[in-house]
């Protein structure tokens, strides 16, 4: 009986120091637009970061696709070029255009969403893929725009986003795709961002569930204002059960 309480409780310790040796994964989705909303200068974009299980610094890969020349033209007719950024660049291409970045985020996700984006990274750095704003009637894995680049991990059928679908609209949409991996959304974690680098630059810290309906009931309102928070250097103080610092 001894032997028994003795081998059981090593297993214990076993187990429990694997689960807590486990790499860990996040999500941040972002979504950028100018206002007034102009879908020549609207954009979503997604950050996947890993912390290793020994701890150290955080790995990170942004699915931010664009094209290699700018700007954006939503009614150009052919594919061009298209370049997969990095989220450092992406947050500095906002700000030069004006544009208002807003994050969901950051959640803990399933480590197999986390393949899924790396599998994607490599697909559109590839050099097979290139960028349309408006990507109908194209395969994805041959021209995309940057919803679908994202929304793409999820392998599923094609996300459809109906006008004025682009920039944070865009972007909550494909949120809701990637959902059944994310681990808890009413959990963001804070620090996540501010490893990343995030509090240099001005973002909208967006609620969990919090989606972009514009709120106005005009349409010159619609057209101008949508109610959604003020961007701010790192996350608002109170986040309710959001922005878990770790």
């Amino acid at each position: 009986m001894l032997r028994l309480g003795i081998c059981l409780l090593i297993l214990s310790t076993l187990v429990g120091g694997s689960a807590r040796a486990e790499d860990r994964y996040f999500l941040l989705m972002f979504g950028s637009q100018r206002i007034p909303r102009n879908p020549n200068y609207a954009h979503t974009f997604a950050t996947f970061a890993r912390q290793a299980a020994e701890g150290g610094p955080l790995e990170s890969h942004t699915i931010s696709w664009l094209p290699t020349e700018f700007p954006i033209r939503v009614q150009a007719l052919r594919p061009q070029p298209g370049r997969n950024y990095g989220l450092e660049e992406t947050l500095q291409i906002a700000q030069r255009d004006g544009a208002r970045v807003s994050l969901w985020g950051p959640y803990e996700i399933e480590p197999e969403l986390y393949r899924r984006a790396m599998k994607q990274i490599r697909l559109l750095e590839s050099g097979k893929v290139q960028y349309k704003a408006n990507d109908t009637f194209y395969r994805n894995d041959t021209v995309s725009n940057c919803i679908h680049a994202v929304s793409k991990i999820e392998e599923g059928r094609r996300l459809v986003v109906y006008s004025p679908g682009w920039g944070d609209t865009a972007s909550h949409f494909v949120l809701e795709r990637l959902n059944p991996w994310i681990i808890d959304r009413t959990q963001t974690h804070d620090w996540v961002a501010t490893s990343l680098g995030l509090d240099a630059y001005p973002i909208a810290y967006r609620k969990a569930y919090e989606r972009p309906i514009l709120k106005p009931i005009t349409g010159v309102q619609l057209f101008l204002h949508d109610g959604l928070p003020v961007p701010t250097y790192g996350p608002p103080a109170q986040r309710g059960r959001l922005g878990i610092r770790e």
